[in-house]
């Protein structure tokens, strides 16, 4: 098979991964009021689901990225794929809220402590050091195409059961099917670590307890986390755009969640491999980020200054620009270890410290904003903005210290 073409059906199969893992652990922004009633739960303990998931993110991810850079990133990936669908089987056969903490317990041990890390490492193995922001966009874009896939079979199935619990229960299983359908297809698509080009098994065995130490001391990884950090920050903040244009322009429904639909799926295919592009084109994804925040930022402010009287339409195109930069910067945002020249054989590592630092906002964002709207009403949504015009701001300051050690490394590197 043309090598090119198999690194592209590969990343395929990857987004479709990374869909199939989150979509049990996030199932109630489809299906919130079936789980409420098959769980026999109400929408905070829901919320609470979510907090379990979002904590081992932080807890595990960093071990799990060490893990993976010590023993075989393949194994390790291929195991969480199938971990993930034993799970979504038991949580099938067993629907209520006390077995589904320690379900949810047992996503974020397969989903986050495993599975994530080790597929940084592997998209990062996929692509040579100049095309990093192509690699990860086009693996952010076949995500998105995979979680479409994965919901519209998820909806096929909930829509053949009697009941919205059976529906529950088909789609779980669904879900559990399709993850171990999809390792076993990657079983033969992903190259083991000693197949890579220049990577040697023995490469792999010489990462010790005490680089864990070391890779948290770079500072190409704290760069990398902020990197993260402030571009995922805008695109959990993109959720309040929807209830803005509801809640205070007076948008209809409808057509705020068509633009959500669009803004989710359509610009995620297209504005990812865009970003990548266009981050591997000038030479740094570290400067593509910076302009996504920089133009991000006078989006919003734009659609804060707007008078209500402006034709939706403006609103519109403006949100879905903001769209357009936040993908952008989701294309670069896992190839900034690249450019800061963390060793690939830290990779694992380097990409749990990162998330851990990068998707905290997880623990706290939605919570802060939803604070802000109870205390001020609508008014809430100023702040919603200036807090993420802010972020951005680190962001983009963040790639201007990004870049110049980059140079710094580079200058040694000649010395």
């Amino acid at each position: 098979m043309n090598k090119r073409l198999k690194v592209f059906i590969t990343i395929f199969f990857i987004g479709a991964g990374y869909a199939i893992t989150y979509a049990l652990p996030f199932v109630q922004h489809v299906f919130a009021d079936p789980l409420a009633e098959g769980l026999n739960a109400s929408y905070a303990q829901l919320g609470t689901l979510i907090a379990i998931y979002g904590i081992g993110n932080v807890i595990g991810a960093p071990i799990g990225g060490w893990l993976c850079d010590k023993f075989n990133h393949k194994t390790i990936y291929l195991l969480s794929l199938v971990g993930n669908g034993i799970l979504c089987f038991l949580f099938a056969m067993n629907m209520n809220y006390k077995f589904a903490i320690a379900i949810w317990i047992g996503l974020a041990i397969t989903g986050l402590f495993a599975y994530f890390p080790s597929h940084v490492k592997i998209v990062r193995l996929l692509g040579d050091e100049d095309n990093q922001g192509q690699v990860f966009g086009l693996a952010e874009a076949a995500g998105g195409v995979g979680s479409v896939i994965v919901n519209g079979i998820a909806l096929f199935l909930f829509a053949r059961a009697a009941s919205n619990v059976g529906g529950i229960k088909y789609v779980s299983i669904g879900y559990g099917v399709a993850s171990i359908v999809i390792a076993a297809i990657l079983f033969f698509l992903i190259d083991s670590p000693e197949k890579v080009t220049d990577k040697k098994q023995s490469d792999v065995d010489k990462v010790k307890a005490s680089d864990f130490i070391e890779v948290l001391k770079l500072p190409g990884t704290w760069y990398t986390g902020i990197a993260i950090f402030c571009v995922y920050s805008l695109y959990a903040s993109l959720q309040s755009f929807t209830h803005y244009y509801t809640n205070v322009l007076g948008i209809s429904a409808t057509i705020a969640g068509g633009v959500a639909i669009v803004r989710t799926y359509v610009i995620r295919t297209f504005g990812a491999p865009l970003g990548g592009y266009v981050g591997d084109k000038i030479g740094s994804v570290s400067k593509a980020i910076g302009i996504a925040a920089a133009g991000a930022i006078l989006t919003i402010l734009a659609i804060m200054i707007l008078p209500h009287s402006t034709p939706i339409s403006i609103f519109i195109a403006l949100t879905l620009l903001v769209s357009v930069f936040t993908y952008v910067g989701r294309a670069n945002m896992f190839a900034v270890q690249s450019e800061v020249k963390i060793p690939e054989k830290f990779s694992a590592t380097a990409a749990g410290i990162t998330c851990a630092i990068g998707f905290s906002p997880d623990l706290f964002q939605y919570t802060l904003f939803g604070n802000w709207i109870d205390k001020y009403g609508n008014g809430g949504y100023k702040y919603i903005f200036i807090y993420t015009m802010a972020i951005l701001a680190v962001g983009i300051v963040n790639a201007i210290f990004s870049i110049r050690y980059k140079k710094k490394v580079e200058t040694q590197g000649n010395n």
